[in-house]
């Protein structure tokens, strides 16, 4: 399980845990829920929305699996969902993008993730954490040229989710 920033950096990340659990249960047991419970990280103040008087907190980005929190949010269950449910739950997939976006830049420019590694699971881990921050190094140093603009996620404004 990661956090990514809107510039594919892996701002945090949680390896070695078994891959039977879904991120939300990952997170359960992580220091970083932990750190969040006793508001140890250096979130920003609630600001308002832009163009907007509507002051809303920050909060991370979850699939299903998460928990419903004052800090991270997830999509509607898709049972029934009114318009305005299917929006946000659109935008919502599409911030939730950014780090899926980031494991697939990693995995396909440092190929070791693109199939069965043949070590045990502390030098898996080990590895892992090596490779974000190479990947973030490159992100920072070399940014063209380990992500060239076609490899990177963008929004157009085209996107269209009929009314119904």
């Amino acid at each position: 399980m990661a956090v990514a920033d809107a510039n594919y950096k892996f701002i945090y990340a949680n390896v070695g845990i078994q891959g039977r659990l879904s991120d939300g249960g990952v997170f359960g047991q992580s220091d970083l829920r932990a750190a969040m419970d006793k508001g140890l990280l250096n979130i920003p103040a609630p600001e308002p929305l832009p163009g907007s008087n509507i002051t809303l907190p920050y909060a991370f980005v979850g699939d299903e699996a998460f928990p419903l929190r004052n800090d991270v949010m997830k999509p509607f269950s898709f049972r029934n969902l009114d318009h305005g449910q299917r929006i946000f739950n659109y935008r919502l997939s599409r911030a939730r993008r950014t780090v899926e976006n980031a494991f697939g830049i990693l995995a396909n420019r440092l190929c070791v993730f693109l199939s069965n590694i043949a070590l045990k699971p502390d030098k898996v881990a080990t590895l892992t954490l090596a490779a974000l921050c190479v990947h973030n190094f490159l992100r920072k140093k070399a940014s063209d040229a380990y992500l060239p603009s076609a490899f990177a996620d963008a929004e157009d404004g085209s996107w269209s989710l009929e009314k119904g």
